[in-house]
């Protein structure tokens, strides 16, 4: 088959998929006229889907947009009411970056979300994947890009399937190529949209062509003889993960980073803020003084260096968010 005839058969069988299986999600054809409003709306959950499913994102993102319903509420937000905002959603460094975008936009911009593509990379936060989901989700704007389900999708549909390490044998450089000649050919199909595309590979890369478990019996491309993986997915390799710092709680290892979560969420409840032995007595059910007190100042001081807790040595060391 040539790789022309490949192309269409890809986009006309994802078409036709999306028209039967589209999610409902509350970041999706948004209502709003405003521009800035609608990119306002598309990063914030951007940004919270990063390292995150769909499922604990949505009740985050509407309460979320509540408290700050405008880039500008945003942008005038204390870190403290950020990270409060985003409880549950863990990655709490995430908060405040979104938060310094907005108030990047604000004055670099005016307070105008920008289209072009290298003013949306110039903002600290924005790489190249959510600067290209806020042209196409957005704006309307048709602009390539890869995320981990685009490349699976390209992927194993183009050129075969991943090794046995789960790696992938053509780089994200070469795969953008080919997600933009993809997408050319999406857009000639009358009333679609880029947005639409993009919401397209979203859902059939979580739905159908899954990272563990590809369902290539409910497969269309599959049936069509248009994945050059189908059926031939390796199984992936348990390999040993690489040590993470952290600590053993009885026969459990708990990494540092939950730790890190448990300690910004005690102090969520404590607008006055814990001391060391209570954030201790909070967050570890094996709390011991004298095994854990340098430890946990270790934590301590490194989310005071990330700005997601503040001290204050004059008052017993005492701990709250910033």
């Amino acid at each position: 088959m040539r790789r022309s005839e490949r192309i269409d058969g890809f986009v006309t069988e994802i078409w036709r998929w999306f028209d039967r299986h589209k999610r409902q999600l509350p970041w999706r054809d948004l209502a709003d006229v405003d521009d800035t409003q609608r990119a306002y709306k598309i990063v914030v959950s951007e940004i919270m889907l990063q390292q995150t499913q769909v499922p604990r994102v949505i009740p985050t993102y509407r309460r979320f947009l509540d408290i700050f319903p405008t880039l500008n509420d945003l942008a005038d937000a204390t870190d403290a009411q950020i990270i409060r905002a985003w409880r549950g959603m863990g990655y709490n460094s995430r908060a405040l970056r979104l938060r310094d975008a907005a108030r990047t936009i604000r004055t670099l911009h005016a307070g105008i979300f920008p289209k072009d593509m290298d003013a949306l990379l110039s903002i600290k936060g924005i790489g190249h994947y959510t600067a290209a989901a806020v042209r196409n989700f957005a704006f309307y704007l048709p602009t390539p890009c890869i995320d981990t389900n685009i490349r699976r999708i390209l992927h194993r549909v183009f050129y075969g399937p991943e090794r046995a390490d789960g790696t992938w044998p053509r780089d994200d450089a070469f795969l953008l190529k080919l997600a933009d000649d993809v997408l050319t050919v999406a857009m000639q199909h009358p009333e679609r949209t880029s947005a639409d595309w993009h919401a397209a590979l979203m859902d059939f890369g979580s739905i159908v062509c899954t990272k563990r478990s590809p369902k290539w019996d409910q497969c269309p491309l599959a049936a069509k003889g248009l994945c050059l993986a189908a059926y031939r997915v390796p199984m992936l390799k348990r390999t040993k993960k690489k040590a993470e710092p952290g600590r053993h709680v009885g026969s459990t290892f708990v990494p540092n980073r939950i730790f890190r979560g448990r300690i910004v969420e005690a102090l969520r409840d404590a607008p006055k803020g814990l001391t060391l032995e209570a954030i201790g007595q909070h967050v570890c059910i094996d709390w011991s003084p004298s095994e854990h007190d340098e430890w946990l100042r270790s934590l301590l001081s490194a989310l005071v260096r990330d700005r997601l807790v503040r001290s204050n040595e004059k008052k017993r060391e005492i701990y709250a968010l910033p």
